[in-house]
Formats: structure tokens, sequence, C-alpha cells
């Protein structure tokens, strides 16, 4: 009786060691995602501050890279860059599954456009709420940015 009952205890805490390398492992990939998500965002302001989506290169897809080089284009057409700065980010939801993960977030935005050669502001300063949901793949062993959905939820007083 006292054998089984040391087996029984022996397989349970196996059991238990196995679901906290399972749930460690699992925080550690969420933190990774979470971690190129601010790393996207932070690249993502300086390649348009300098119009240089090829920043981007290691962070993204390529289907992700042509639409930033598209709207730093258009913008450089308008004679216009963006600058902003992220005041603050949620994230409301990490899931992470093999080679695929979804990160949405809650990011405050302040932002305008400006003179790419004077640096001036040539618009009114938006202030607003976006929700964003980024899909993001493994690629040579690291995560990288395929697509993001992103929409304003709330504007501010600008």
């Amino acid at each position: 009786m006292n054998r089984k009952l040391k087996l029984i205890v022996a397989a349970l805490a196996l059991v238990a060691a196995v679901f906290l390398v399972m749930y460690v492992l699992s925080e550690g990939s969420k933190r990774e995602v979470k971690n190129v998500v601010i790393t996207y965002i932070d690249v993502l302001k300086k390649a348009h501050l300098e119009s240089n989506a090829s920043l981007m290169n290691k962070l993204t897809s390529e289907w992700q890279l042509k639409k930033i080089d598209s709207y730093i284009a258009l913008n450089l057409k308008n004679r216009r860059i963006v600058s902003g700065n992220l005041e603050e980010i949620s994230f409301r939801e990490i899931s992470v599954k093999d080679d695929i993960a979804t990160v949405v977030t809650t990011e405050r935005w302040i932002w305008s456009y400006v003179d790419p050669a004077t640096g001036k502001r040539v618009s009114e300063v938006f202030d607003e709420i976006n929700g964003s949901t980024y899909h993001m793949k493994k690629s040579e062993g690291h995560w990288i940015v395929d697509n993001i959905i992103s929409s304003v939820i709330e504007k501010g007083e600008g």
C-alpha cells in the first residue's frame, strides 16, 4: 500500500512538473512576441522619419514590408512624413501556437505629418487610440510581423 501511494505521488509530481514546464515555455514565447511588437513599433517610427522601409527588413514579412514602403512612398509624394509617438500600449491578448502568433493591443498615438525637408508640421496633431492586431510568424528561427490590422477606436483632443 505504501509503495502504491509513493508511486501515485511521484506520478502526480511528474505531471505537475510537465505542466509547469509547458506554462513557463508558453509564457516565454508570449514575452518574446510581445518584445517583437515593441521593437517593431520603435523601428517603424524610425523608418517613417528616415523614409527608409528597409529598416524593417528583419522584423517583417515581404508582404508587410511592401505595405510600409508603399505608405512611405505615398507620403513622400505628398511631401510629408509621419512623425509620432506611442504614448501607451496595452497588450489585450497574446496567443502563440507553434510558429504562428497573434498579438492584440490598444495603442495611444500622438502623431502628425511633417515636411521631410524642414521637419515642420504640415497637419494637425492627431491623438488617437487604435486597436491593433499583429499577425506574426516564425521565419528562420525568429518572429516577424506578417500583417497588421489596425483601426481608430477613439480620437482625442489633438
